[in-house]
């Protein structure tokens, strides 16, 4: 090999890495070492959630299903150090076992909006709006025959869009977020005994980089006592009178899944999914097998 055979090759091989390290530059922005609550001024995009309930007596026709779904029109705005979280209602809907039992969609810029005011922390200070989306959505009633009692309620709204804030940022904020970690994370439900966060892996989100983390649950049985209310009131519609019946056994999955952008924490994808199982003794013996599921998944499309 001649020295300028030699030279050729070592320009060559230069070159090759200022390719590949420009090309790892352009195609993949960095990641946070932590997950940051920092939202772009003036960042906007509109949020679906679908909330699915079901009920299911095993081994009988009878089931119950129930759909609601939101959308919103989320924009983050600067107040001083705080943030401004808007979300204003587009379209909401409920369907019973597919049909459709109410069904609006209001022009954007119109009607309700449901505020969050967000320390650096982050922390909700206030939630504004409350008193507004209760006023348009009281006259909400919906004509269900002999399922008058379910119902479309005003505080729902502002459950929903608190409780979002909360299941998305407050796991993940400040914790690692390089891929495999994972560390032991609070829950206000009681039945949770233990929930652990973990980085699944980073992807793209678009322009930027998103993590998924997922939760793993350990749960107390006990969770599956807030199911009996709804138990009973199936069974009573069947001619089953609940009060004859025993629990006999109970079992509880959770499972928890967002992608959130890790120097922003703006979400564009998240799952929460409990299934709760109760098998009830009936008076002469008989075994009732009933399972309860409930997911909400989200979805955020970006202009």
């Amino acid at each position: 090999m001649t020295a300028s055979t030699s030279r050729g090759l070592e320009l060559a091989r230069r070159w090759l890495w200022v390719v590949l390290l420009g090309t790892g530059c352009a195609t993949t922005p960095p990641v946070a070492p932590r997950f940051t609550y920092a939202p772009r001024n003036g960042t906007r995009y509109v949020r679906t959630v679908k909330m699915v309930s079901e009920t299911t007596v095993i081994g009988t026709p009878i089931h119950q299903r129930e759909e609601q779904e939101f959308v919103w029109n989320v924009a983050f705005a600067r107040q001083g150090s705080n943030t401004l979280v808007t979300h204003q209602l587009q379209r909401l809907s409920l369907r019973i076992n597919d049909a459709v039992l109410f069904d609006s969609e209001r022009t954007p810029g119109e009607g309700v909006s449901v505020d969050l005011l967000v320390s650096p922390e982050p922390r909700v200070l206030e939630v504004r709006g409350t008193e507004r989306a209760a006023e348009l959505l009281s006259n909400i009633r919906v004509d269900l025959g002999d399922r008058s009692g379910v119902e479309i309620r005003p505080d729902q709204v502002r459950q929903i869009a608190v409780a979002l804030f909360e299941m998305v940022v407050r796991d993940v904020v400040n914790r690692p977020t390089a891929t495999g970690s994972t560390w032991a994370a609070a829950d206000p439900d009681p039945a949770v005994e233990r929930k652990t966060m973990s980085v699944d892996r980073l992807e793209q989100c678009g322009p930027v980089r998103c993590a998924r983390v997922t939760a793993q649950y350990q749960v107390s049985p006990r969770a599956a006592l807030h199911a009996l209310d709804a138990a009973t009131v199936l069974l009573a519609r069947s001619g089953v009178d609940a009060s004859q019946v025993d629990v006999l056994d109970t079992t509880v999955e959770y499972h928890d899944e967002v992608l959130v952008e890790t120097g922003t924490l703006v979400d564009h994808a998240a799952s929460f999914s409990r299934i709760i199982r109760v098998t009830l003794a009936g008076p002469q013996g008989a075994q009732v097998p009933v399972e309860f599921r409930t997911r909400l998944e989200q979805s955020s499309t970006f202009p």
